[in-house]
């Protein structure tokens, strides 16, 4: 199973290019780690306009947390990311000083 959460800021990133997230997503984790598109899920959270800032501006940054199954190797992993980097700025026209990827195992604690 994947789970990815996308942190995105209100007004930045339209309903039409969130599809296209939402599929483009589910491609990269069945091609890259295998899974079944059923066992992949993709959220939302959308941070309300004038709840994020950077350098004192308006926020237009997105992340994309993902859980992933344990135990894949460092370079499936970075393969992974690099995917789900490349795509969303191919999708959304943001640069990477604008997203944060990032890939955690299940069972992951930082406790």
């Amino acid at each position: 199973m994947i789970i990815y959460n996308c942190v995105i800021q209100e007004g930045v990133i339209p309903a039409e290019q969130r599809e296209i997230l939402n599929a483009r997503l589910v491609q990269i984790g069945a091609s890259v780690l295998g899974e079944a598109p059923d066992d992949i899920t993709v959220n939302y959270e959308v941070i309300p306009r004038g709840y994020g800032f950077r350098g004192g501006e308006p926020s237009t940054s997105s992340m994309v947390r993902s859980v992933i199954p344990a135990g894949f190797p460092q370079e499936t992993r970075v393969e992974f990311m690099q995917q789900v980097q490349d795509m969303w700025i191919e999708v959304t026209g943001q640069t990477t000083d604008d997203l944060v990827v990032g890939a955690a195992d299940f069972g992951y604690s930082p406790h």
